[in-house]
């Protein structure tokens, strides 16, 4: 099943919503991850962890298509950061149709 990471550009209330679902969703702030680097310290650790991470970070999500050493990488679309019900359903969609092996090295721009 697919496990999600939370950068910084991400809400509790979508990670609440995830979990209340049954999903799994870490974020960043609770794992000791604050004002961490995107590229070299997110990106890795949530792959050392075999977790998707998720952002709103656009600039990072086409930096990181240029690379497959992660267990891949969400951008969200910016129009629907304050949608929180959006934000859950579009993951959990994602969730549900994916397994992990299908999205790793894979970088995915969903709205």
């Amino acid at each position: 099943m697919i496990a999600f990471y939370f950068d910084e550009h991400m809400g509790r209330a979508v990670a609440k919503g995830l979990t209340q679902r049954g999903y799994q969703a870490v974020m960043a702030v609770d794992v000791g991850m604050k004002q961490k680097d995107d590229d070299t310290e997110h990106l890795p650790y949530a792959a050392e962890q075999g977790w998707v991470m998720v952002t709103f970070d656009h600039p990072f999500g086409g930096r990181t298509m240029k690379h497959t050493d992660h267990k891949g990488l969400i951008c969200l679309s910016k129009s629907i950061r304050e949608d929180i019900g959006r934000c859950i359903e579009v993951l959990a969609e994602f969730a549900e149709l994916y397994t992990p092996d299908e999205v790793a090295g894979q970088v995915f721009w969903l709205r």
